[in-house]
C-alpha cells in the first residue's frame, strides 16, 4: 500500500510539474505574441502619427499659399473698384479731361480680373486615399471642411460667376468706346512685368498693374484719342450700367475674399497649433 501510494504521488508530481511547465511557456509565448502586436501597434501608431504630422505641415503651406494669393486678389479687386469709380466719373464730368493714357488704361483695366489661386493638392489627396482618418482632431477636420467649402462657394462659383459674367459684358462695351490700336496697346504687357505684378506680395508691391508700367512704352493715345472715347462711353446706353454693375462685384468680390480671408487666417492658427501639440 506504502509503494502504490507512492508511486502515485510520483506520478501526480511528475504530472503537474509537467503542466506548470507547459503553463509557463504557454503564458511565456503568449506573452511574446502580445509584446509584439503591441510593438506593431505602436510603430504603427508612431507611423501615423508622423503621416499626421506630415500632412498637416502640407496644409500649413497650403493655406499660407491661400493667404497670400486672397490678400492679393482682395487688393486687387479694392484696386479695380477704385479705377472704375475714378472712370465712372470721369463719365459723369463733362468737363474731365483726363490725361489720354491714363484714360486708355483705366478703362480697359475697369474689367480685369484676377481671382486668387487657391492650393488643394494636399485636400484632394486626403480624401482621394482615405488618409482624413488620419487627422485625429475632430474640430480641427471640421474646419477644414469649412474652410474648403467656403472657397468652393464664394470663389469657385458665387465671386467667379459674377465677376466673369460682368467682365465678359463689360469687354464687349469696350469694343464700341476704345479704337481696336488702342486696346491693343492697353492689352499689350511685358511678361516680366506681369510676372511681377503676379507675384507682389508685401508693403513694396505694386498695388495694381498700372504701377508695374512705369517703364513700359506709352499707349500714345491723343488728346482727340480721349474726346472721341469719353464721347462714346457717354452714348452708349449700357456702358454706364456694366461699369455700374463692375463696381458692385468689385466691391463684393473684395468683402467675399475678406470673409475667406478671416478662416484661412483662423485655419492657419489652428493647424500651426496642432502641429505644436503632435510634436511635443
Amino acid at each position: 500500500m506504502m509503494h502504490d501510494r507512492a508511486g502515485g504521488s510520483g506520478f501526480v508530481g511528475r504530472f503537474l510539474g509537467s503542466w506548470r511547465l507547459a503553463l509557463g511557456e504557454l503564458v511565456i509565448v503568449a506573452l511574446g505574441v502580445l509584446i509584439a502586436l503591441w510593438a506593431d501597434q505602436w510603430m504603427q501608431a508612431r507611423e501615423e502619427v508622423a503621416r499626421e504630422v506630415g500632412y498637416l505641415e502640407r496644409l500649413h503651406a497650403d493655406i499660407g499659399a491661400d493667404l497670400r494669393s486672397l490678400r492679393f486678389s482682395a487688393d486687387q479687386a479694392r484696386n479695380r473698384l477704385a479705377i472704375t469709380r475714378q472712370v465712372d466719373a470721369w463719365l459723369h464730368d463733362p468737363n474731365a479731361m483726363p490725361d489720354p493714357d491714363s484714360l486708355v488704361v483705366k478703362v480697359h483695366f475697369a474689367g480685369v480680373l484676377f481671382p486668387p489661386t487657391i492650393s488643394k493638392f494636399t485636400i484632394d489627396e486626403l480624401k482621394s486615399t482615405g488618409d482624413l482618418r488620419l487627422l485625429r482632431n475632430e474640430a480641427l477636420k471640421r474646419q477644414i471642411a469649412d474652410y474648403y467649402n467656403q472657397i468652393g462657394l464664394q470663389i469657385d462659383e458665387w465671386s467667379t460667376w459674377g465677376d466673369e459674367g460682368i467682365t465678359e459684358t463689360y469687354f464687349r462695351e469696350l469694343a464700341f468706346v476704345m479704337d481696336p490700336e488702342l486696346r491693343l496697346r492697353a492689352g499689350t504687357f511685358d511678361p516680366a512685368l506681369m510676372r511681377r505684378f503676379l507675384s507682389a506680395s508685401g508693403e513694396d508691391a505694386p498695388s495694381s498693374y498700372v504701377e508695374t508700367r512705369r517703364d513700359a512704352p506709352e499707349i500714345g493715345a491723343t488728346r482727340a484719342d480721349a474726346d472721341r472715347m469719353l464721347h462714346r462711353m457717354r452714348t452708349r446706353p449700357n456702358f454706364e450700367g456694366y461699369l455700374r454693375d463692375s463696381m458692385y462685384w468689385a466691391h463684393l468680390s473684395a468683402q467675399l475674399l475678406d470673409g475667406v480671408i478671416l478662416s484661412a487666417e483662423e485655419l492657419e492658427a489652428t493647424i500651426a497649433a496642432e502641429l505644436e501639440t503632435l510634436k511635443r
